[in-house]
C-alpha cells in the first residue's frame, strides 16, 4: 500500500504517466516501422521470404519484450526516469535563475563558475526530495502497481496533468530566464514587478 504523502504521490503519478507516454510513442513507432517492413515484404518478397521474415520479427518481438517492459530496467523506464528528471529539474532551475539574478542584482557581474555552481547546487537540492519520494529503494514499484488498478476516468485526468506539467517546467524555465536577463540587461519595456526594481 502506497503512503497519504501527497508530494510523493503527485510526482510517482507524472513518472508513471511519462512512462505510459513512453509506451504509447514507442508502440506508435514500431506499428509503423514494422507495419512498412511486413508492407514492403508483401508486395517485394516471395512467399518463402515473407514467411522467414514474419517469423524472425515474431522472434525480435518476444526476445526484446523484457528489454523494453521491465520496471526496473527496461528501455521505457529508462526513458520515463530520464524526462522526469528533466522536467522536474525545470522547476528548480526556474529557482536557480531568479537567484542568479538576484545575486547579480546585488553584487554585480558573477564568473561562469559561481553561475553554475548556482544553478546546480539549487537543482541538486531540490530534486533529493523528488528522487527519495519516486526513486529511493524503487518506490515507484508499489505506486505502479497502485495506478494501474485505476479506471479510465483517472487516467484521463492525470494525463492531462501531466501535459501541463511537463509544459510547465519548459514554460517556467523561459520564464526564469528572461526574469534573469531582465535584471542583467535592464531592458526598460520588459520589467518583472516582482523584483522590484
Amino acid at each position: 500500500m502506497i503512503d497519504n504523502n501527497r508530494f510523493a504521490y503527485f510526482l510517482n503519478v507524472m513518472h508513471y504517466c511519462i512512462w505510459l507516454h513512453a509506451i504509447s510513442y514507442s508502440n506508435f513507432m514500431h506499428k509503423l516501422v514494422f507495419g512498412s517492413i511486413r508492407l514492403f515484404a508483401r508486395y517485394m518478397c516471395s512467399r518463402n521470404c515473407q514467411e522467414r521474415l514474419y517469423a524472425y520479427l515474431a522472434m525480435r518481438e518476444q526476445q526484446l519484450y523484457e528489454f523494453k517492459y521491465d520496471k526496473k530496467k527496461g528501455l521505457y523506464i529508462g526513458w520515463a526516469k530520464y524526462k522526469f528528471d528533466y522536467i522536474y529539474s525545470c522547476y528548480p532551475g526556474f529557482l536557480s535563475f531568479v537567484i542568479l539574478g538576484l545575486i547579480y542584482k546585488n553584487y554585480g557581474a558573477v564568473n561562469h563558475v559561481i553561475a553554475m555552481t548556482t544553478l546546480l547546487v539549487t537543482i541538486v537540492i531540490c530534486y533529493i526530495p523528488a528522487y527519495k519520494a519516486v526513486f529511493a529503494d524503487n518506490r515507484y514499484l508499489k505506486y505502479f502497481k497502485e495506478f494501474e488498478t485505476k479506471g479510465k476516468k483517472w487516467h484521463k485526468k492525470w494525463k492531462r496533468i501531466t501535459i501541463v506539467f511537463c509544459f510547465g517546467g519548459f514554460a517556467i524555465v523561459i520564464f526564469g530566464v528572461a526574469i534573469l536577463f531582465d535584471i542583467m540587461i535592464g531592458l526598460e519595456n520588459f520589467r518583472f514587478p516582482i523584483l522590484g526594481h
